[in-house]
């Protein structure tokens, strides 16, 4: 169990640092925080906290709408929602191999004002969690995939969902604890090698994607013959 967690915490964890639409958020993060900073008596590492749990907030409310509110257990959809998922992240994945720019459609908006700056912070979490979770549809695709499969109850989905949000809201929590200057360097990075990840995101993603449809769930009748060939691949990988 806790190696499922691991895994939807890292898929969490690597979807607002590959998802173009999120990268121009940090900076203004950054710079709300200072602000903030400023104004208020609450450092920036409460502030950056409370945006995490807005993230967290979000992804719990998704849990309890697939997990509870839906009324089936996650086991009972494997059979049809995990070919399908993995066929849409196969499709995604092409796509981020050739860079292609999957998000340059979605509208962005400026997160929500309140009078006080810990509901604001709180707010804020929560619409970069809304923004950010249609923003990669290649890693979202994977975690919808690989969650019927990972989790056989709905308490075990919901906490899958909130270990995907802790993912998620981490890096804005890392963010926040280090000076303005160097999380903005960060950001720099990220942006100016944005292609790279998303080439090496999308051959990661196919590869597992292939590996779900043609050995797992073995959609087109070759499991026996490809099976030995991405054991290989992945047992080099584990060496």
């Amino acid at each position: 169990m806790l190696g499922r967690f691991v895994e939807v915490f890292v898929i969490g964890f690597a979807t607002p640092l590959t998802a173009a639409c999120a990268l121009p958020l940090y900076p203004g993060f950054l710079a709300y925080l200072s602000s903030q900073g400023e104004e208020t008596a609450l450092p920036s590492g409460v502030l950056a906290g409370l945006v995490t749990l807005g993230v967290i907030a979000f992804m719990g409310l998704v849990g309890v709408l697939f997990s509870f509110l839906l009324g089936e257990s996650l086991t009972t959809v494997v059979e049809v929602v995990s070919p399908v998922a993995f066929g849409v992240l196969a499709v995604l994945s092409v796509a981020l191999i050739f860079d292609l720019d999957l998000a340059h459609r979605l509208p962005t908006k400026e997160p929500p004002q309140t009078s006080h700056p810990a509901s604001t912070a709180f707010g804020y979490g929560f619409f970069f969690g809304a923004i950010v979770l249609p923003c990669n549809p290649g890693l979202l695709a994977l975690f919808f995939a690989r969650a019927p499969v990972l989790f056989d109850t709905p308490v075990e989905g919901l906490l899958g969902f909130l270990l995907f949000g802790i993912g998620m809201g981490t890096p804005l929590l890392l963010f926040g604890l280090v000076s303005q200057s160097a999380g903005q360097r960060v950001t720099r990075t990220l942006a100016q090698h944005s292609s790279g990840i998303n080439r090496v995101t999308g051959a990661v993603m196919l590869l597992v994607a292939s590996y779900y449809l043609l050995v797992v769930f073995d959609v087109a009748g070759v499991s026996p013959v490809v099976g030995p060939y991405f054991e290989a691949v992945f047992g080099a990988f584990s060496a």
